[in-house]
């Protein structure tokens, strides 16, 4: 960090001194050691010191640092030491010379939104034909499902069932419809998925609007790209996560929702009370407008309440001729002409699925998920964001040389991060509310910042803040109602590795050790220990596995020391290594053995 002492010329040992003592009254209640100053690095031109620490702090700590440095008399200033970076480009190879949608010359803004957030722990439900196997798609699925109920239109020759294959929405001449053209497939789910959220900076194919987020395909169409609506409508509350009869519990809910399809007419009792039922578990309902060139007022689910309505525009932000208007239309994207089509993943087969592949396809179905994949964006940044709030943003940053409202993702993410204290509305109830209010309430967390959701497997959880610091209060059946701390190491590592899906629900809250601190967490079967010291970082030991109990005979830390690793495969083996030197292997033919 740069500060500015108002006696520049004092020893070092009388500025080391000012900040070790700023650094024990802001981390006094953090684990781990109070940081000590090491090195000062240079002067700059102002003459103040540039000062290095002996451990790295997370942003919330360093801001807390700061600001006790700056109530100190002597000093002058305080501010952090930055380090700045070109705006994150990925290294897809159609990213930069075919994507024009994605960039800020022709189109939006995304690498500018991409240095603030990616969609990280975020799930686009794609509500389409269902997905094919890609390169591009497959690191990014999570379990979706087929909703489709007739045979004569799921192609798969039966009902409502765990596969959300498209099998091709190919149809003979006459069969869409009185003289319809035969056509070949058109794997469109597949293409609006790589536009939400494409496996990114994986040196292959396209970048998608979410790099960060996952897809969660959800079959509502098939053959002739034909759903009935009564099947849309079960599935747009399943993938929100609510009950629907006869289906499992979706056990990874979506975060958004993306519905690229219409069908005439006005929105139903049917389709309108799964929308609400979504926005009222907190999942954003993004829908195209049309490709008609007509009102949009008279095109469902587009006229439907409570969704976020995306009509297209080209390049430059004009808007499409093809595309519904109107006062339904929230926002644009770009979507697309047979001029300047938009590319992504679909499927090389003609009718059923062959290899996967790119091609070209324009409509306000491709502008859609660039707004869904922004919203993903969005909700990184500021997971206590209402679907109300996130539609009233997009407008708000939206831009366009023509008055036309086409997104900004980079202004639109700024513009929710979290800074500072948070204002809301939100109450804590239940297990998490007696929980929050017995270890400090809002005088030490905050106050929420979002409404109690559902968590995986049945769990519960809500999210405070209190001075741009985030915690989590997560509820299971099997654990109870426990705390994450997400600016600790910890809680940084629960975060990392998937949070309940990862490591799993906490069953005790962060602990201090000697030297350190750890917290568990519970898995299904796997009991996972995170431990953490400033020397090696956060790690987890599985208690219950095979390493892990070798661990514990051997004397816990005091034995093989702390873990530097997580466990990995190498081989045949899995490994995991240890601060005392201690390499541990295990297979399931030999057990546990040790190397130093």
């Amino acid at each position: 960090m740069i500060v500015k002492f108002r006696e520049p010329a004092a020893d070092k040992t009388t500025k080391d001194e000012v900040v070790e003592t700023a650094a024990d009254e802001a981390l006094s209640s953090e684990p781990g050691a109070t940081p000590e100053v090491t090195e000062h690095v240079k002067k700059t031109v102002a003459d103040a010191d540039v000062v290095r620490l002996d451990r790295e702090l997370d942003e919330a700590e360093q801001t807390k640092v700061v600001n006790e440095l700056r109530a100190d008399p002597a000093v002058e200033y305080a501010e952090p030491d930055r380090l700045a970076a070109a705006s994150w480009m990925p290294n897809d190879p159609y990213f930069r010379p075919v994507q024009w949608a994605n960039t800020k010359t022709r189109g939006i803004d995304f690498p500018g939104a991409w240095d603030l957030a990616r969609g990280n722990g975020q799930t686009i439900g794609i509500l389409d034909t269902g997905i094919t196997s890609h390169p591009d798609l497959n690191p990014k699925v999570v379990a979706g499902r087929d909703f489709i109920t007739p045979t004569n239109l799921s192609v798969d020759g039966n009902g409502r069932d765990a596969n959300p294959r498209d099998e091709g929405d190919w149809s003979p001449a006459g069969h869409c419809g009185t003289g319809s053209p035969a056509r070949n497939s058109s794997w469109h789910g597949s293409h609006v998925a790589g536009l939400a959220a494409a496996a990114t900076n994986n040196g292959t194919g396209i970048a998608g609007a979410a790099p960060g987020a996952k897809i969660q395909p959800v079959r509502v169409l098939g053959k002739c790209t034909f759903g009935w609506v009564s099947d849309i409508a079960d599935a747009v509350s399943w993938a929100s996560g609510a009950s629907v009869a006869g289906q499992p519990r979706n056990p990874n809910p979506s975060t958004v929702i993306n519905m690229s399809l219409n069908y005439p007419g006005q929105c139903g009792n049917t389709l309108q009370a799964a929308i609400n039922t979504a926005v009222g578990r907190n999942v954003p309902v993004v829908v195209a407008a049309g490709n008609s060139g007509v009102n949009a007022a008279g095109t469902a689910p587009a006229n439907c309440g409570n969704t976020i309505v995306v009509g297209a525009a080209g390049p430059n932000g004009v808007p499409a001729s093809y595309s519904n208007i109107g006062a339904v239309v929230d926002v644009l994207a770009p979507g697309g002409t047979w001029s300047d089509p938009m590319l992504s993943t679909v499927n090389s087969g003609a009718r059923t699925p062959a290899g996967g592949t790119y091609n070209n396809q324009y409509g306000t179905s491709m502008a859609a998920p660039l707004v869904a994949g922004t919203v993903a964006l969005m909700k990184q940044a500021n997971p206590g964001l209402t679907p109300a709030r996130i539609e009233q943003v997009l407008k708000s940053t939206s831009t366009g040389r023509l008055g036309s409202l086409q997104i900004n993702p980079a202004a639109a993410v700024r513009s929710v991060a979290l800074t500072g204290q948070v204002a809301t509305n939100y109450t804590a109830s239940g297990a998490i509310g007696s929980k929050w209010r017995a270890t400090g309430g809002a005088a030490k967390w905050g106050n929420p910042v979002t409404r109690e959701g559902a968590a995986a497997n049945g769990g519960r959880y809500q999210e405070f803040v209190k001075s741009g610091r985030k915690t989590t209060i997560y509820w299971h059946s099997r654990t109870g109602a426990r705390i994450v701390e997400n600016p600790t190491a910890i809680g940084r590592a629960f975060l990392a590795h998937g949070r309940e899906r990862g490591y799993g629900f906490p069953s005790t809250d962060e602990r201090r050790a000697t030297g350190g601190a750890y917290q568990v967490f519970v898995n299904g079967p796997k009991i996972n220990k995170v431990l953490w010291t400033s020397r090696t970082g956060a790690h987890a030991v599985q208690e219950n596995g095979g390493i892990g109990r070798a661990w514990m005979r051997a004397g816990y830390e005091r034995g093989w020391g702390w873990p530097t690793s997580g466990e990995y495969r190498s081989g045949n083996e899995v490994r995991q290594h240890y601060s005392n030197g201690v390499t541990a292997h295990w297979t399931s033919a030999r057990g546990v053995w040790t190397t130093r």
